[in-house]
């Protein structure tokens, strides 16, 4: 099915969705990339990379309270990389796995 719309229909259209899209803060697009790196770099055979970025963002979601990851903003990004941070760091002097 077409239908077809006015250039100013179509505009308003497009608004309206944009609208709709969350806006993810520029310091969580960051956090997310490094999380993402670091999971793909460290895979192993028992962990898998989405087993480690769900643990990483559970982790996160437990100590800022919000229940959807892509709400993070401000403050709560700087806490959530501290979260990430240091798990990295337990990881490093705890874990027996060689990467």
């Amino acid at each position: 099915m077409k239908i077809e719309m006015t250039a100013k229909e179509f505009a308003e259209y497009t608004e309206y969705l944009d609208r709709r899209k969350p806006r993810l803060s520029r310091e969580w697009i960051d956090l997310r990339s490094e999380i993402t790196n670091y999971c793909h770099s460290h895979k192993t055979m028992s962990r898998s990379f989405s087993t480690q970025q769900n643990f990483i963002y559970g982790a996160i979601r437990f100590v800022t309270g919000i229940s959807q990851i892509d709400q993070l903003k401000g403050s709560q990004v700087d806490l959530a990389r501290m979260v990430f941070h240091e798990l990295v760091e337990k990881r490093e002097n705890f874990s027996n796995e060689i990467n």
